[in-house]
Formats: structure tokens, sequence, C-alpha cells
């Protein structure tokens, strides 16, 4: 498990990383422009590198704690209510994070198998922007069977550490 938590962590760092090279794209072209120059493919760039943070983010959130929930209503509900809450509500987690990693495994495949390249100035093959989609899904599915497993045996899934104003 402990591997596991180290892979959600770099996940998080990778998602960090991408959010840094939106800002230094966003500078390069700033300063390009300033100097009547482009650089090219930055927007192109920056969209590719906005969804790979996005979706690597997702193990990392899930681990911490902080993808959004309503306390609220799990508080007003008794221990074996909760219990029964946590698991159905990981089923249900589960079944949409395995949903969205097949699809996007097919969609990588496709655009792979047709040699779909990107309408920019560079043209990039799609399944290179696209892998990081596949990526964060698929370890999001195994978080979430380690949450499932976890949850079924009483214990906590999210990091001790993350902070309690994360799920207030």
């Amino acid at each position: 498990m402990k591997l596991l938590h180290k892979l959600y962590t770099l996940c998080g760092l990778l998602s960090g990383l991408f959010l840094v090279l939106i800002c230094l794209l966003v500078i390069a072209q700033v300063v390009a422009r300033q100097f009547g120059g482009m650089v090219p493919s930055a927007d192109e760039f920056a969209a590719y590198a906005m969804a790979a943070s996005g979706f690597l983010a997702l193990p990392y959130a899930l681990q911490r704690g902080a993808h959004i929930r309503v306390e609220l209503l799990y508080r007003l509900l008794s221990t074996r209510g909760r219990f029964v809450a946590e698991v159905l509500s990981n089923l249900v987690g589960l079944g949409i994070s395995l949903y969205l990693a097949w699809y996007c495994a097919l969609f990588v495949i496709e655009s792979y198998e047709f040699k779909e390249v990107s309408t920019g100035l560079l043209p990039i093959p799609m399944w290179i922007p696209q892998l990081p989609m596949l990526l964060g899904t698929s370890v999001l599915a195994v978080a979430m069977v380690e949450r499932l497993i976890v949850v079924c045996q009483g214990q906590r899934f999210e990091s001790l550490d993350a902070g309690t104003a994360l799920s207030e």
C-alpha cells in the first residue's frame, strides 16, 4: 500500500509540474509578444498541460481527502449507515473511474492507430497529450479499489496529515 501512496503522490507532483509548465508557456508567450514574436502552439500546449494536470491530480486528491463530499448528510447517519454509505459511494466511484479509464484507453488506442495529429502549427500525435488522461483515470481506479478495501476493513483511506479543513 505504501507503493500505491507513492504513486498517488507522484501523480500529484506531475500535476503540479504541468501547472508550472502552463505558467512558463504563458510567460514565454507574453515575452515573445513584447518582441514581436510568438511561441508556436503555446495555447495548444497550455491546454494539453491543463488537461494533464487535472487528470493526474485525481488520485492524489482522493488520497488526500480533497474531493467534494456532503459531510452534513453523512454526519446524520448512524455508524452502520455511514459504513453502508461509504461502501456504496466507493462502489459508484469505482464504477465511474473504471468506465473513464476504459474509454480513455480506447480513445488513446484509436488516436494511435489512426495516426491522429493536432491541427495546430506543430503536428503533435494526439495519443501523446492523451496519455496523462489515461494514466490519471487508471491510477484513480486503482485508488478507488484500494479505498474500497480499506473502508471495508473499517480503516481510513485518506492521509491523516491531509488536514481536517479539506473535509469541512
